[in-house]
């Protein structure tokens, strides 16, 4: 009900904004053809910058790392606003069927689901990844992140911003072996009834967990070629289904409920009650431990047929009123410079997009040295056991046959 009432209010000011009709509407902004133009172009303005606030130290890193260094380097000022991003689809849906052609977002941090209904849509400028220089310096398009998000093809209409990895957790002084596949995992909620959970759907990391679970029964291949409807996914991952309702007796209060959000689920985690949590930020331990909430011995953990790992975009609206300094951001943001200082867990913690090949010796040694803590797998152990998402269209289908035949199991 809180979006129907914000898309109606989206279209009611859109409607006054555009003259009542259209007949008013602002004028588009200028498109620049090179990332030189951009660059002198956007010197002195100010760029608007939307995406999901929920957390402190990102917002610190794009305020204080990011925006200050952005106007001493370029003259160009960052205002962020915090809106979730399935939000600020529905304001950009909203103005593009009003016909405003000049908005009042400049760039947006998007993936999955919404960059798929945004593109769909046309609710984006570009291509855009021709006009970034970093982009080809450092990043290049045949890089697999820069194919797809989700499954769905990105033909340039967004850059890597930065990377994400379903990561387990558990104490190493408490377990002296982590479940390395499905099967240790019921082995281990066998041997140790109501102590495992995880977050129901729709919260992120729960409905991540369940996509592992099914890649590691049945397999990426099978859930990613399957058809997108709900019947002939069913038919594949059905045995990952009834893994999970053979699981449900073992679990924290028999599975007849859930956690709401991987929040609760390191609470309880912290109090003792299950032996794991988990988290789609791989230096998550790094952090909970240097912050005294987690036990120091806490470890990180993979499957080892992997864990889903995805990519977190920047794009640029239709209606941008200032695309040139957005594409000075969108440089700046994927410079090795921000991309390592991101990836410090004292600023962030969020892993870099960059090709650790096209780094220089000084970048690189830079990169090295940033010492992250413990508790933490490497990059490289990460990249190694990294699986992609399936189709963001699946993912809501796999949630609702997660509620229907494991929630709803007796």
């Amino acid at each position: 009900m809180r979006k129907v009432f914000f898309v109606f209010f989206i279209l009611i000011t859109v409607f006054l904004l555009s003259g009542a009709g259209g007949s008013q509407r602002a004028a588009p902004s200028v498109q620049p053809t090179s990332f030189a133009e951009a660059l002198e172009s956007a010197r002195g303005k100010t760029v608007t910058f939307y995406g999901w606030g929920g957390d402190q130290a990102v917002n610190r890193w794009k305020d204080v790392v990011l925006g200050e260094s952005l106007r001493e380097r370029y003259n160009v000022t960052l205002r962020r606003v915090p809106m979730d991003a399935g939000d600020f689809v529905s304001k950009l849906m909203a103005e593009r069927q009003a016909g405003l052609m000049s908005g009042d977002i400049d760039l947006v941090w998007i993936n999955g689901e919404n960059f798929y209904a945004a593109k769909n849509a046309g609710l984006l400028w570009g291509p855009i990844t021709h006009l970034v220089e970093n982009f080809d310096r450092y990043i290049g398009a045949d890089d697999l992140d820069a194919r797809y998000d989700f499954g769905t093809p990105i033909d340039g209409m967004e850059v890597p911003f930065g990377k994400a990895q379903l990561v387990f957790i558990a104490d190493s002084a408490v377990l002296s072996r982590f479940p390395a596949s499905t099967q240790e995992l019921m082995e281990l909620a066998r041997q140790n009834p109501g102590r495992l959970t995880y977050p129901a759907p729709p919260d992120f990391v729960g409905s991540a967990f369940i996509r592992n679970i099914i890649y590691d029964i049945v397999g990426f291949d099978a859930l990613f070629n399957a058809p997108t409807n709900e019947q002939a996914i069913y038919q594949v991952i059905r045995p990952a289904l009834d893994y999970l309702v053979a699981l449900k007796p073992f679990l924290w209060q028999q599975g007849q409920t859930y956690p709401t959000s991987n929040t609760a689920l390191d609470t309880m985690y912290v109090d003792g009650q299950v032996l794991m949590t988990m988290n789609y930020t791989p230096l998550y331990a790094a952090q909970r431990i240097a912050a005294g909430h987690f036990p120091p011995t806490s470890r990180t953990f993979l499957f080892e047929r992997g864990n889903i790992g995805n990519t977190h975009y920047v794009a640029i609206p239709f209606n941008a009123p200032n695309k040139d300094a957005a594409l000075v951001l969108i440089n700046h943001i994927i410079s090795p410079e921000m991309q390592i200082e991101k990836y410090d867990v004292s600023n962030w913690g969020d892993l870099p997009v960059f090709d650790v090949n096209r780094l220089s010796p000084a970048q690189r040694n830079l990169l090295d040295n940033i010492d992250n803590g413990i508790g933490i797998l490497s990059p490289a152990e990460l990249q190694a056991r990294r699986v992609p998402e399936v189709q963001a269209a699946k993912i809501p289908i796999i949630d609702r046959l997660w509620q229907t035949h494991v929630l709803g199991a007796r």
